[in-house]
């Protein structure tokens, strides 16, 4: 919106001003305006040294017309970067402003369908080298299948066995067919929301999640923190007591 009493002529000249003091001080006039005397220059030249090196007057004239139509690719660079000691740096006031947008985008809270954030998960599960963990931050499956972030070694889990998303301002876990169901709690399931601390079992006799909400804000940039950076996969691999109890039952696909 235009100040009060501003006409569009008036801001257009505005704007032109700003745009000629801006490209002044990142020197873009004095960079095309030397690189146009040089290539004046050269060109002058160019006809007699073209003359004794048998160069033709049609690639003289070609080479001419290149370098004057380089000009606006001249400008661009000038108006991006900065020659000074350093050599060819990015204008420092185009990296200040870089920096800012990203300290911006890192402060501005997650948004998806109105919610402010959706935190995180952290999975622990028992192997035969004792509790292991790993931290998630959005949708994963659990089964056999190596598309699985976390990846069951167990012939009573399916492939594609479960799914844990974020939905309707709570993260969901929902049973995705298999045979030999979901339980959350003890309850076997088809979808369910999961509490702040749930326990998983694909199977009856299998071996079990832990699952724990991480809060949105200090709490999941303090969990990140902990956990190694990347996108994580759990391995689940019975243990001897998970062994001699499983029985029947075989998993889907």
């Amino acid at each position: 919106m235009r100040p009060l009493g501003e006409t569009a002529e008036t801001a257009v000249a505005g704007r032109f001003s700003k745009w000629v003091a801006e490209a002044g001080r990142r020197r873009v006039f004095r960079t095309v305006g030397v690189y146009i005397v040089a290539v004046w220059g050269i060109s002058s030249g160019g006809v007699d040294i073209a003359g004794v090196l048998g160069i033709p007057e049609s690639a003289l004239r070609i080479g001419i017309y290149a370098a004057v139509g380089a000009i606006p690719i001249v400008a661009i660079l000038a108006w991006r970067f900065d020659i000074g000691r350093e050599g060819i740096v990015r204008d420092p006031q185009d990296v200040l402003a870089d920096q800012q947008r990203e300290a911006d985008l890192a402060a501005m809270p997650t948004m998806i369908g109105g919610d402010a954030g959706v935190g995180a998960l952290v999975i622990r599960w028992k192997g035969p080298d004792g509790e292991q963990a790993a931290l998630f931050t959005d949708e994963l499956f659990l089964g056999r299948s190596a598309e699985c972030r976390v990846r069951f070694y167990d012939p009573l889990v399916s492939r594609k066995h479960a799914r844990i998303f974020h939905d309707e301002g709570a993260w969901q876990i929902e049973d995705l067919g298999s045979r030999n169901g979901t339980n959350v709690d003890g309850v076997a399931i088809t979808k369910a929301p999961l509490g702040v601390d749930s326990e998983v079992r694909l199977n009856d006799d299998g071996p079990f999640l832990r699952i724990e909400l991480v809060a949105t804000g200090a709490e999941t940039r303090e969990a990140l923190a902990n956990f190694p950076p990347g996108q994580p996969t759990a391995h689940i691999r019975l243990t001897n007591t998970d062994a001699a109890t499983a029985g029947g039952g075989t998993g889907r696909r």
